[in-house]
C-alpha cells in the first residue's frame, strides 16, 4: 500500500486507517511530512519521519494484530477527527477493543499533525 493518490477526503482517511492497521512504520510515515509530529496518548509527541518510526516501533513490537472499526469521521478541508473502536490482539493472546479518536491535520497531501487519544490502560496494565 502507498499513500493515497486520492484526494483528501474520507476515503484518504479510510486508506490511511487500513495502512495503520497493517502495523509497518516504515509504510506509515510515508503519509507524513518531514517536520511531522505523532502523539500517541500522554507520550511526548515523536517529532520528525525518524523519531515517528522509532515510537510506532516500540507500540507495534507489543501488540499481534490492529484494527480499526470507524463509528464517526468530521471533517473539513485540511484537517479531520476519526472515532473508532480499536481492536488490538496482544501477543500473549489477550483480545482488547477500546474507543480511540484519531486527530489529523494535513500539510498539503500529507500528514502534519496526528494525535491518537485512548485509554491505553487495558494494553498496558499497571502491576502493582
Amino acid at each position: 500500500m502507498s499513500v493515497s493518490t486520492k484526494p483528501f477526503g474520507e476515503p484518504w482517511v479510510t486508506e490511511y486507517f487500513a495502512m495503520v492497521d497493517t502495523l509497518d512504520p516504515e509504510e506509515f510515515v510515508r503519509w507524513y511530512s518531514d517536520d511531522a509530529a505523532l502523539k500517541v496518548c500522554n507520550l511526548p509527541a515523536a517529532v520528525g519521519k525518524a523519531a515517528i518510526v522509532t515510537s510506532l516501533r516500540q507500540f507495534y513490537g507489543s501488540i499481534a494484530t490492529m484494527r480499526h472499526e470507524k463509528t464517526g469521521l468530521w471533517m473539513d478541508a485540511d484537517s479531520a477527527v476519526f472515532e473508532a473502536m480499536a481492536h488490538y490482539k496482544m501477543k500473549d493472546g489477550r483480545e482488547i477493543t477500546i474507543p480511540a479518536i484519531s486527530s489529523l491535520r494535513m500539510k498539503g497531501a500529507l500528514i502534519e499533525r496526528c494525535m491518537f487519544v485512548m485509554d491505553a490502560t487495558a494494553l498496558f496494565p499497571v502491576s502493582g
